[in-house]
């Protein structure tokens, strides 16, 4: 990957209360793909984890799509050729997911494949539907800004529901065919820390 200077990390910040008073934070720091190669290795074994597992294999496809220089584009491949699920082991898989964004309103984005990392699994439903529709607005911008820039982003996100309190990171890709934007994107996360009986006040 080609070397980028380091510029200082972008952190959104956010806080509010839910319908039923309970406390809601996130910070989300957006971090560059040099940060996630390093990141991104199991401190254990010195292996990829599913984050840089799921990027190698976009990488991968695109370079595939590119031995064909009739049809290459360098942005859009077809997403019909980019099915990481016989690339992964069932252990790997369960942190990949992805998200059907053909429809021009973001809150009708519909996860097709959500397997519930931890507040339970959102496969087949629209972001209109999710519970904490402020999390979904939040969702709903970053999906449509990957929509339309068509550029992998990589965050570090520090979220408190309740009395949980998550940090994770999450990497996000566009995938498509030869459209004006993605139809689909893919992203993966791996939870740094999870915590239990904590509070967060707006």
């Amino acid at each position: 990957m080609r070397n980028q200077p380091e510029t200082p990390a972008a952190t959104f910040r956010f806080s509010a209360l839910l319908g039923a008073g309970a406390p809601y934070s996130h910070e989300r720091r957006q971090l560059s793909l040099d940060e996630m190669v390093k990141r991104e290795v199991d401190a254990a074994t010195g292996k990829p984890t599913a984050v840089r597992a799921l990027f190698d294999y976009w990488q991968e496809r695109r370079g595939a799509a590119a031995a064909d220089p009739a049809t290459f584009d360098p942005v859009h491949f077809d997403p019909a050729h980019f099915d990481p699920k016989g690339a992964f082991t069932p252990e790997q898989f369960r942190w990949i997911a992805w998200v059907d964004v053909r429809r021009p309103d973001p809150m009708s984005y519909v996860f097709r494949n959500h397997p519930g990392f931890l507040f339970g699994d959102w496969s087949g439903k629209a972001l209109r539907d999710y519970p904490n529709q402020i999390h979904a607005r939040s969702l709903a911008l970053e999906y449509l800004t990957c929509k339309v820039v068509q550029q992998p982003s990589y965050y570090e996100i520090t979220q408190t529901v309740g009395e949980v309190r998550r940090t994770y990171t999450r990497l996000l890709l566009p995938a498509s065919g030869r459209r004006p934007a993605a139809s689909r994107l893919y992203y993966a996360v791996r939870y740094v820390s999870i915590e239990t009986g904590v509070h967060s006040r707006p």
